[in-house]
Formats: C-alpha cells, sequence, structure tokens
C-alpha cells in the first residue's frame, strides 16, 4: 500500500533479501537495496517509456530535501520537459511502446500481459484456475477499466456478488485478482493494490482451516463404502489412490502413463504444485488402482475420443470430479430401457463431511503414528523445503520414500483388515 513519508517511515525502512520500492504516491518512491542503502526516486513516463530519477541517498539527502527535488521534477513533466534535460515532449511515438501507459492501461490488457506471465511461471493447474476466474469474473466487471481507477471499494463489491453465489470461487477470483494487480505492481504500473487485505472486509472468503483426519474405521468404512457405492469405476480408483499415495487430488486426477517408469511415478515441474518435479513409489495397491491403460490414467467421463484418435489425446478428469463423488446426494443411473432413475446416496458417504485432500492429510497423519520420521513423509508428500534446507539439500530421497509408502501400505491394508 502506498504510504505518506515521515522521517521515522523511512529510517525504519529495513532491507530485504532483494531490492524493493516503497512508494508515497504519483511517482514519490525510495528504493532499498539489500545492502541497507536506500535512495529517494521519481519514478515518472515520459515519450512513452518509463523513467528513474535519483534524487539522493539518505540520509545525506534528508526527507525534506528529496521531497522538494521530486516536486520540481513532477512539475517540469507536468509542462512538458523532462527532468533530465530541456527538450519540448515531441508528438509521443506510436512505435516506442506497444504497452499502455501505467494506470491508463485497461484491465483486460494487464489480464493478457499477466496471463502470459504466469503460464511461465506457474504451474499448468494454477494458470488455468486464475484464466478461468478472471475471464468468467473479473473481466466482465472490469474489463474496459483503466487499472488505476479500480478502488479498494470495488474490489470488495466484486468479491461479494461472487462470495453471495459460490464462496468456493470467490476465493479462488480474489486469489486470482490479487495475484494479477501484484504482478502490476512489481511491474510499476499501479502504485498499490485494491486488492490488499480484502479477506478482512469479505470474511466469507478467508480459507477454512484444514484439520479433518479419518480415523482408522472411517478409513475402512469410506474405502468400502467407495467402492460399493455409485459413480464411475475410474473416479473411484482415483480417490483411493490419493490415500495410498498421499499425493495431491490434482496431481492423481492428471495422472498420464508416460509418467510412470516401473514401480516409480514422476510428476514433472508443470504439474507440482509447488513447481518441483517429484518422484513417487508405486506400492502393489497404488499399480493395481492404476492399471494397464494408456494415455490418460483417469480420463474425464465427459470427454470423447474422436474416432481414430488414441486414448493419450483425450483429456483426464478434473479433480473437482473426485470432490462431487464424495458430496453428492444423488446420482442418475441409467437402466437397461435407457430410463434414469435417480439413486439416493448420503453425502460423504453417511460420514462426517471429508474431502479428497483430507485423504492425504490422513495418509500423513498416520505416517507419524507408525514412525516413519517428519523429513521422509514430507518428502513423500512433496513439500517445498523451509529455509536454508531448500538452498542446500538437494537429495531427492528415493530409498526413504519408497520405505515410506511401503510401510503406510502395509498399515493401510492392516486398517482395511
Amino acid at each position: 500500500m502506498a504510504k505518506n513519508f515521515t522521517d521515522k517511515l523511512v529510517s525504519n525502512l529495513k532491507p530485504k533479501g532483494a531490492k524493493y520500492y516503497m512508494r508515497e504516491g504519483r511517482g514519490f518512491a525510495i528504493q532499498v537495496l539489500p545492502s541497507g542503502c536506500k535512495t529517494f526516486m521519481y519514478i515518472y513516463t515520459f515519450g512513452g517509456k518509463r523513467r528513474h530519477m535519483n534524487l539522493g541517498i539518505y540520509p545525506v539527502t534528508t526527507l525534506a530535501e528529496a521531497r522538494q527535488k521530486y516536486m520540481d521534477a513532477a512539475l517540469l513533466v507536468a509542462r512538458g520537459k523532462d527532468p533530465h534535460g530541456d527538450e519540448e515532449i515531441a508528438v509521443p511515438d506510436e512505435n516506442a511502446s506497444d504497452e499502455p501507459l501505467d494506470g491508463e492501461m485497461k484491465v483486460s490488457k494487464l489480464a493478457e500481459l499477466y496471463l502470459e506471465w504466469s503460464k511461465q511461471h506457474h504451474t499448468l493447474s494454477w494458470h488455468v484456475t486464475n484464466r478461468m476466474s478472471l475471464n468468467n469474473d473479473v473481466l466482465p466487471f472490469w474489463g474496459e477499466k483503466p487499472i488505476n481507477t479500480i478502488r479498494r471499494r470495488d474490489a470488495i463489491a466484486l468479491i461479494e456478488k461472487v462470495a453471495g453465489r459460490a464462496p468456493g470461487q470467490a476465493r479462488n477470483v480474489l486469489k486470482a485478482a490479487r495475484s494479477m494487480f501484484d504482478y502490476a505492481l512489481q511491474r510499476e504500473y499501479i502504485d498499490a493494490s485494491p486488492l490488499t487485505k480484502i479477506s478482512r472486509a469479505v470474511p466469507s472468503v478467508r480459507p477454512k482451516g484444514r484439520e479433518r483426519t479419518l480415523s482408522d474405521a472411517e478409513i475402512k468404512e469410506a474405502w468400502e463404502k467407495i467402492a460399493a457405492g455409485p459413480g464411475s469405476e475410474i473416479t473411484k480408483r482415483a480417490l483411493k489412490l490419493i490415500l495410498v499415495t498421499a499425493q495431491r487430488p490434482s496431481e492423481v486426477a492428471g495422472l498420464h502413463s508416460r509418467e510412470i517408469d516401473g514401480k516409480w511415478w514422476t510428476i514433472p515441474t508443470e504439474r507440482a504444485k509447488n513447481g518441483h518435479e517429484h518422484r513417487v513409489y508405486l506400492t502393489p495397491t497404488a499399480l493395481k488402482l492404476i492399471g494397464e491403460t494408456e494415455g490418460y490414467i483417469f480420463p474425464s467421463p465427459r470427454e470423447v475420443t474422436p474416432i481414430g484418435s488414441s486414448l493419450s489425446e483425450s483429456k483426464s478428469m478434473g479433480r473437482n470430479a473426485l470432490a462431487q463423488l464424495v458430496s453428492s446426494k444423488m446420482e442418475k443411473v441409467v437402466e437397461g430401457n435407457k430410463k434414469e432413475k435417480e439413486v439416493a446416496k448420503l453425502p460423504y458417504y453417511g460420514m462426517t463431511p471429508w474431502t479428497p485432500h483430507d485423504l492425504r492429510r490422513t495418509a500423513r497423519t498416520v505416517m507419524a503414528r507408525i514412525g516413519i520420521p517428519d523429513e521422509h513423509a514430507e518428502e513423500v508428500l512433496n513439500h517445498s523445503k523451509v529455509g536454508i534446507k531448500k538452498v542446500y539439500n538437494t537429495y531427492k530421497y528415493d530409498k526413504e520414500k519408497q520405505a515410506a509408502l511401503t510401510a503406510w501400505e502395509a498399515e493401510l491394508l492392516r486398517i482395511l483388515g
């Protein structure tokens, strides 16, 4: 957020691991280097190009002196002169930049730039979710508005509108819009993001704590009811594989035969949530659930493969299909006479509500109970290392992951009887 500079604020600014800017607004800013050097800056656009003007290093240059230099420079720009010289501004060169200037950029253009960047720097699932949220709920309302006209009240109104319809989707919209405006902030298209701390104003979009784990009795009950209940065999196998491998629902749903090599499944970088390639040992139970399918192991039940094409050209099921199987109340079944009838099914199989992701948490919890070291269990789940470990510890833990998943399978089979 933009802040009015004071001597105390400037004095208390701390260095970070990378260079960053603190902005007061209208181009007046402070650059802070990892070394701790603080430089007053005037960031402005002239002749279609972004420019940075050094106003002096703090504390040799005081805040009052820097502010006066900034005001003098801003006055020159307003009069059509570059603070670095006395030339009048000519008619802007249309070829100087094909990118809109700062806040004049429309939200639709910002979304285009952001999604192109997101495709290169986020996982495919993150990118697709954000793209759908922007296209379906953000651009219809804000698409033609300049980005510097979007205010906090506009953001609150949008998120509240979506939350009234679907709180879960509102969280996705907030995440996508906030990420997009953070992108604009980092590239200095805007001085402050209107999406900062919006969840405080719209409590319904705050993520709920995830603490549900299934007891041994519930594991057995869920396993048996999944097998006996309605739904496609493909979706049932995928749901069980989450529990057996302790992997994320989206990663299981998108499993492809090319990712499997013998008893190992390699989740590629573009599909792993944390962006790190991940190897998963496949126990006999896991291999049985996967089967011998070529192409996507769990193809979308709605996908119709064209005649003459291979299964590998179809699409995988979405993770929502897994959640819907668990939470649905009714399922339509086609009888021999092609008439549809509804078969009643209690949501969550008559158990306390749970989600596919809770199966992953349950597996991790049982691993701890049976004595698998936390470090090994965390590697099974592909949780990112923290602190200095993520820099210096590059060991892959294949032997330890195999031992952990073998021990977890043995305990699971004991629970299932």
